[in-house]
């Protein structure tokens, strides 16, 4: 069982600014970008462009960045959570269930086009988490997968 861990940062609508600003003032190298028109499922048109997921590398370390998708709200103190990733479901499944006692879950457990679970909880103490078990463990040290399922 392995598990990863990664600052991951919300914003507004202007996430591919956030990258480009990253990139130039971090020397960050931009390892992938999802947009929401890269998912399957309906997306409005004016939506298309916005960020569903994106990973730089920044040393040794990455940071994953995305806008707030639709459904969520955006608001000050909800632009970074903390993302871990693992590479078996069940571990998922119990930081899912130990985090979401008296918490709140935004995202209930569910298969996403890059894994098998993904979900969002903010726990007691008012932090966000975004939990996700990738399909490999490679995939879960890197923070992406390479293909995603349609």
């Amino acid at each position: 069982m392995t598990v990863y861990m990664f600052p991951f940062l919300m914003f507004d609508g202007n996430a591919t600014e956030a990258i480009a600003f990253y990139k130039e003032a971090l020397d960050a190298e931009q390892l992938f970008i999802y947009r929401l028109g890269d998912l399957p499922g309906k997306v409005p048109e004016h939506k298309k462009h916005l960020v569903a997921h994106s990973v730089l590398k920044i040393g040794e370390t990455s940071i994953m960045i995305s806008d707030t998708l639709p459904g969520m709200s955006h608001r000050i103190g909800t632009q970074v959570s903390v993302c871990i990733n693992t590479d078996e479901l069940e571990k998922t499944t119990q930081f899912y269930e130990n985090l979401r006692r008296e918490g709140q879950v935004v995202m209930p457990l569910q298969e996403v086009p890059y894994g098998p679970g993904s979900a969002i909880v903010t726990d007691k103490f008012g932090i966000s988490f975004l939990l996700t078990t990738m399909r490999t463990e490679e995939a879960a040290k890197r923070g992406h997968q390479m293909e995603m399922k349609r």
